[in-house]
């Protein structure tokens, strides 16, 4: 059952392919079409045959005397109409309503299929005139396993060149998808590199490498300003704190260290964040115990948060390991719990779960609409502008997890508080 559902997942495409559904509905619209012209094409031509055996048998018997030419064989029966004695009863049927087709149950002079028809002879006289359709009967069968035949392949033809052309735009959009989703998880270097241009599938392709390449120009470029910006200001910051510790003990004095101090973190974080988003491959990475992890971190903050004048909690549900940064890992759960500490409740928990750490708070939450604005540099909710931080401890976060492909996870605590969590389960 495992691999039938595995199997299954891996051909989940093929039922998600609009590129595919269209071509195969077109190669099905027109395989029906083909088989139904084929079916009304043979009811026509049954129609006609009928048609013109009627006309040759009122020629035949119009040009007869039923005195003279009366008899049957195995080619024309021609009777009177009322004289139908020794002959099967689909005949009478067959006179009564003035004529059709005939199928006996046996055969009758070698052919159990006969066309009748009343008409008058040379004198005017109502006969009834009967002839074998055997051989009629065998070319229109003739006729229709040739051409029902040349319908399956045709057909056959039609949906397999629908199924290949199906593959072909998918395999195109497949290729920008994927190209989408490494720009989406932050690989600003994924290009289609698709340089033909036939149709509006290579423009598109086309116009995303063009908006990608700018797309990287352009974050890099920011990237390397703010880090810019960050490392030209420590120096001056630098001197401006050592200005500060000459001045005399007092109270303006430990002030202006403690901004100045909060001033350098700010820029310290920045510069962080931009390294971790401009890092390319997996230097630094190794298999990491996240239960072993969460237990160091716990062990390292669990008096601090203690000073603080609230609990800190571990929670490990089972072992999982990861290929990561360590450092990394540590650092954003150091975030975690700082954020958590400023912000939230008198209760900090954090866990490892499987292959998510985080940490969560019985504090008063965040809405769910503000979600996406916490995990924004520089970004501070009303509420938490009258506490301590600078917007940036949600934002590193987001770079670790980004840096490692895991997903960031946020969501409310029941009955309130909230929980971030790094998700490796799809690495």
């Amino acid at each position: 059952m495992y691999l039938a559902s595995r199997l299954l997942k891996q051909f989940e495409w093929l039922r998600r392919s609009s590129a595919l559904r269209l071509s195969l509905l077109l190669s099905v619209v027109f395989a029906c079409g083909f088989a139904i012209a084929i079916l009304v094409a043979l009811i026509l031509g049954e129609s006609a045959i009928e048609k013109r055996i009627d006309t040759s048998l009122v020629a035949l018997a119009g040009a007869s005397e039923l005195e003279d030419v009366r008899g049957e064989g195995p080619a024309m029966i021609l009777r009177a109409r009322d004289d139908l004695d020794g002959l099967p009863k689909p005949f009478e049927r067959a006179v009564r309503r003035g004529g059709g087709t005939v199928e006996l149950e046996r055969a009758l002079f070698r052919s159990d299929v006969w066309r009748v028809l009343v008409t008058k002879d040379s004198e005017g006289e109502p006969v009834m005139v009967a002839v074998p359709l055997e051989e009629s009967e065998q070319v229109q069968e003739l006729l229709g396993s040739i051409l029902w035949t040349t319908a399956l392949i045709v057909i056959a033809l039609t949906l397999a060149i629908g199924f290949g052309a199906g593959l072909l735009a998918q395999r195109r959009i497949a290729l920008i998808n994927r190209t989408l989703s490494r720009l989406a998880d932050g690989d600003l270097s994924a290009r289609t590199e698709h340089i033909r241009a036939k149709d509006d599938l290579d423009d598109i392709a086309r116009q995303l490498d063009t908006t990608a390449a700018e797309l990287e120009r352009l974050v890099s470029q920011t990237r390397h300003l703010s880090a810019s910006i960050a490392h030209d200001l420590r120096t001056p910051l630098a001197r401006l704190r050592a200005q500060l510790e000459m001045l005399p003990d007092g109270q303006g004095r430990s002030a202006a260290l403690e901004e100045a101090e909060r001033l350098s973190q700010i820029f310290d974080t920045i510069m962080r964040v931009a390294r971790i988003e401009a890092a390319q491959g997996k230097d630094g990475f190794e298999l990491v115990a996240l239960d072993n992890l969460t237990t160091d971190v716990f062990e390292i903050f669990e008096a601090v948060v203690e000073d603080e004048g609230k609990k800190l909690t571990l929670e490990t549900v089972s072992h999982s390991e990861v290929e990561a940064d360590r450092q990394m890992l540590v650092q954003a759960m150091a975030n975690l719990i700082q954020n958590a500490l400023v912000h939230g409740g008198q209760n900090i928990t954090l866990f490892a779960q499987g292959q998510t750490i985080g940490v969560y708070d019985d504090g008063a939450g965040v809405d769910p609409s503000q979600f996406g604005e916490i995990i924004k540099p520089m970004v501070r909710l009303d509420e938490a502008r009258s506490s301590e931080g600078s917007g940036l401890g949600l934002a590193l976060v987001r770079a670790v997890a980004d840096r490692h492909g895991a997903k960031l996870e946020i969501s409310q605590v029941k009955p309130q508080g909230l929980k971030v969590a790094l998700n490796f389960a799809d690495l």
